[in-house]
């Protein structure tokens, strides 16, 4: 794979994983009505998991591409790394 072509890449991975890692994680928030049934529920956890963590395998194959490609095209490479990073800072800062 070429350089530039890794670092797009890179950035679409950026752009799709973040929202996927949101959805997962804001998913598993709140509480089931008593009545619904307990299969329900761990499918709902199952799937919610499962968009997590294709999220982050996003993000992180997001920011393997950028370093393989960084030597070939750094300002792309460096936009991949700030849209993975950025908003995970910005989290952090803020809880």
């Amino acid at each position: 794979m070429k350089q530039g072509t890794a670092s797009n890449l890179a950035i679409a991975l950026a752009v799709v994983g973040w929202p996927l890692a949101c959805i997962g994680a804001l998913s598993q928030l709140g509480d089931y009505a008593p009545g619904v049934p307990r299969a329900v529920i761990e499918a709902h956890r199952h799937r919610s998991m499962a968009v997590l963590m294709a999220g982050l395998l996003c993000l992180l194959a997001s920011l393997w591409l950028s370093g393989y490609g960084f030597s070939g095209a750094r300002a792309r490479s460096v936009i991949a790394i700030v849209a993975c990073l950025a908003p995970a800072i910005a989290i952090a800062l803020a809880w």
